[in-house]
């Protein structure tokens, strides 16, 4: 019975016809190969993209078969073609496109008709968005890079010898996957086979090729909102050609960014009429010395259903004088395809949107439906209708479970949300394997560069041996680091560059280290311990503090912190002159802007989500304080230093105490949030954060005695693509101030010096530190502005610059008091600003001031 079976089987195996190599390559008239041109096989819905030489290969079963064959700028070839049992090598000559234009009526200084198309497009993107409900593909993709040119100055630095042996090598990577989607935005990614020679310091992501890949151009976040309702205020189209392709009509248009900006792409799309789907997209994207090419082939898989049958991505960096390219392939093949019937894009499409049974449907749903054929039947649609229609198409084409995803505060990123797994032979496939099955042929650079892999390796483990130790250690030093004691405690220092961080007046240079120490909790929580101790050279006192921390509830942002010591803090807190800012004023200018009193203190203190976006600080706080004066006036340049006395103050502060509890209530409606390594974190919400504020100093004698009250409100809005207002309104008062103290008071961020590390968007560049401090009641606003193109930006040869622009509006009312402030300011945001500012007293012009703003500066 064994043998009887065994025998069968092996007919059987013999009976199966085995695969058969297909080669290829795609030449033009004159015999020159045709790069990057695509080979579609219907029968198996495969999409094979050939390479810069015009050449493909693949296995497939012996048999017929229907082919398409297209490139950029070729007539698109459909051959018929049989594999016998020995393959095949193939060449298919592709004629250039010779454009027989539909007759198309353009009217001087009318629109031109690419509008009328694109608005079709748009209108019906959300439909093709949400089209496909699930596949299951193969997808073969094939990466090469090529450092060409690095600064001699940077390669001298180089002490890694896998970096210098990078410069004119090709590295390249391949991948074999089982690919696995389902709606919204579900990816299973099986990775069968991996190799390539792309150095391990890269760290390349098996999720990173297919993250391009998933980026969906139908989607109003993808390719600069190219096809997302707005679309007509950031890009200019003309219709090119209109020509008859395979029994559809095919419209090329040339698609012009409206504004010269790294944001927004340029190229052209070929649009398939009556589904207005997308057939090929050729787009460009420029940005701070890289140039990115893509080019995505469409096929029709289902009947009104093109999906992406190849992709083909190059790149190009010139930038700081390191010079490379890179090239991506992708090819695909659908194995099975799953499409939401009900939403199918076709020419009859909105009768099959309307086909949902009427008794499920509500009175809105049936309106909204009533809307949607009333205005997709129209031969033109005004642009407002067409984003109309785009809403409504959305409204409609949502499946329940990608509402349920909207309505989900967690956001995760594109690359999250593919999950890998990889086969446990995917490493050990051998060169038989791959001959078999890639589908692209290795260049000889290539080849080299698989044989440079193992001896590159063996060097730089050798050389890893040898440095890991004293090398590694010797360079942590300087910038210091973060050390593992074990598997779940480490330590952290500062580093030498930070053994000297401060320079004032009453200090004198502050000499020595801050440490942290650390243990990983289960649950991911955190316990540390981080004691600093400093000698001031000019006090002639150690300076010591300690911070203990424990993140009790990494999901709810619970933190509880104790810290004591004894130290110099400034009057104003964090709204005075940082720490960095004050030590450069008063070095090279002998401008100490910032006022310090002596503090011995112990805090406690505990921050809590009580729900999402609402959270509850709590803390308690003894002080005893003492005043202090200048021990040193040492500095490179500048006149004699002011006095160790704030603004406004006629005499030093008496020593005193205070013991003060704090409370603060802030909510934020609707405020997602993204989860990392078991932590939630805030990114954003579309509505204003909420906060009150109320804190109490308990006190006798002459020891701080006070009840103070305030409310904030600020937003951050994003208006499109390139302008964005953020506001923040303050208001507050004492409602008792029985003893209050300059440290008591209310300060506001001022910017005192014309150098600041703090934001323009909530201080005030025009006011000096401490003079206009209150314990009495306030009012603060502050707007801002900011576009992409404002002013300088609307000059063409600055739009590629990467600056942004803003105006700026600042007001602050005191009972003594009604100042405001209005600017202008360009630069980078987290980088740095310029601004100007004109300050009133009332609607009196006072002064005129320009301040830099160097976020660096802004250190406490």
């Amino acid at each position: 019975m064994r043998l009887f079976i065994f025998l069968l089987t092996g007919l059987l195996f013999a009976a199966t016809p085995a695969a058969q190599l297909l080669t290829g390559r795609i030449i033009n008239t004159k015999g020159q190969p045709v790069p990057n041109a695509t080979f579609y096989i219907r029968e198996l819905t495969l999409g094979l993209i050939a390479d810069g030489q015009g050449d493909f290969r693949t296995k497939i079963e012996p048999g017929e078969y229907t082919c398409e064959v297209s490139s950029l700028g070729y007539e698109r070839k459909t051959v018929s073609i049989v594999i016998p049992a020995e393959g095949l090598a193939l060449n298919v000559e592709l004629q250039e496109k010779t454009y027989v234009l539909r007759e198309v009526t353009v009217t001087p200084g009318k629109e031109d008709p690419a509008y009328g198309i694109m608005r079709k497009v748009i209108s019906r993107a959300p439909g093709h968005l949400h089209q496909v409900k699930s596949y299951e593909s193969g997808v073969y993709i094939k990466g090469t890079f090529k450092v060409d040119k690095i600064p001699a100055l940077i390669k001298m630095q180089i002490k890694d010898r896998e970096i210098r042996d990078m410069i004119g090598k090709t590295f390249l990577f391949e991948m074999q996957n089982e690919v696995t989607y389902h709606e919204p935005d579900r990816y299973e990614q099986h990775v069968i086979a991996l190799s390539g020679t792309v150095p391990a310091m890269f760290n390349l992501s098996e999720n990173v090729p297919l993250s391009m890949i998933a980026n969906n151009i139908y989607s109003p976040s993808a390719f600069g909102g190219l096809l997302a309702p707005g679309s007509f205020s950031l890009y200019k189209f003309r219709l090119e050609d209109s020509y008859e392709e395979d029994g559809h009509y095919i419209n090329k248009i040339l698609v012009t960014p409206r504004k010269k900006s790294g944001q927004l792409v340029n190229g052209r799309l070929y649009i398939v009429e009556n589904t207005w789907s997308i057939q090929q997209a050729n787009l460009n994207l420029s940005q701070a010395g890289t140039d990115a090419r893509f080019h995505l082939t469409y096929h029709e898989i289902k009947p009104g259903a093109f999906l992406p049958a190849a992709y083909d991505l190059s790149v190009n960096i010139d930038m700081l004088g390191i010079k490379g390219k890179g090239q991506f392939y992708a090819s695909i093949k659908y194995n099975r395809l799953e499409t939401n019937d009900n939403y199918m894009i076709t020419a009859n499409d909105t009768a099959q949107l309307a086909a949902t049974p009427a008794k499920t449907q509500t009175k809105k749903q049936q309106k909204d439906l009533k809307k949607l054929e009333e205005l997709a039947n129209k031969e033109k649609l005004s642009t407002r209708e067409a984003y109309q229609m785009a809403q409504l198409m959305e409204k409609t084409v949502e499946s329940e479970e990608v509402k349920a995803q909207k309505r989900r505060l967690e956001r995760r990123p594109l690359d999250s949300l593919i999950v890998v797994t990889r086969d446990s032979l995917a490493l050990l496939r051998d060169s038989a394997y791959w001959a078999e099955h890639r589908n692209l042929p290795l260049r000889e650079e290539e080849l080299q560069s698989y044989l440079r892999r193992d001896s590159l390796k063996k060097s730089a483990d050798t050389d890893a041996r040898k440095n890991r130790t004293a090398t590694g250690r010797i360079a942590g030093l300087l910038p210091g680091e973060k050390i593992s004691t074990g598997k779940k405690t480490y330590i952290k220092y500062d580093g030498l560059l930070l053994a000297c961080p401060e320079y004032n007046f009453v200090d004198g240079f502050r000499l020595g280290q801050k440490i942290e120490a650390g243990i990983n909790l289960p649950d991911n929580r955190l316990l540390s311990l981080s004691p600093a101790v400093y000698y001031t050279t000019a006090r002639k006192e150690m300076d010591v503090t300690v911070d203990g921390t424990l993140t009790y509830a990494p999901m709810r942002n619970g933190k509880f912190v104790l810290s004591t010591g004894n130290t110099t803090a400034d009057y104003a807190a964090k709204n005075g002159t940082g720490r960095f800012g004050n030590t450069l004023g008063s070095l090279f200018l002998a401008k100490n802007t910032a006022k310090f009193y002596l503090k011995r203190y112990i805090s406690l203190s505990n921050r809590i989500d009580l729900a999402n976006g609402l959270a509850l600080h709590t803390g308690l706080n003894y002080e005893k304080r003492n005043s202090l004066v200048n021990n040193t006036s040492y500095r490179f340049f500048g006149g004699r230093p002011a006095d160790n006395l704030p603004h406004g103050q006629t005499g030093l502060m008496p020593s005193h105490s205070a013991l003060t509890a704090d409370i603060t209530v802030e909510y934020t409606p609707r405020y997602y949030y993204s989860v990392w390594k078991g932590r939630k974190f805030h990114t954003h919400s579309d509505y204003p954060t909420i906060s009150l504020h109320y804190s109490r100093a308990f006190g006798t004698g002459n020891n701080s005695s006070f009840d103070k009250m305030e409310a904030t409100v600020l937003q951050d809005i994003r208006l499109n693509l390139f302008n964005r207002l953020s506001y923040e309104f303050n208001a507050g008062t004492f409602t008792s101030a029985r003893q209050t103290y300059l440290p008591d008071f209310k300060h506001f961020r001022t910017n005192e010096m014309f150098l600041t590390g703090k934001s323009f968007n909530n201080s005030f560049s025009l006011l000096e530190n401490y003079r206009y401090a209150t314990n009495d009641k306030w009012l603060q606003a502050h707007v801002a502005y900011t576009s992409q193109y404002l002013l300088l930006k609307q000059i063409p040869f600055m739009q590629g610059l990467l600056f942004n622009e803003s105006l700026h509006i600042r007001t602050l009312w005191l009972p003594r008091l009604n100042h405001s402030e209005a600017g202008y300011s360009i630069g980078f945001d987290g980088i740095g600003r310029i601004g100007i500012f004109a300050g009133f007293n009332g609607l009196n012009y006072e002064s005129t001031g320009f301040t830099i703003s160097l976020p660096l500066l802004n250190i406490h």
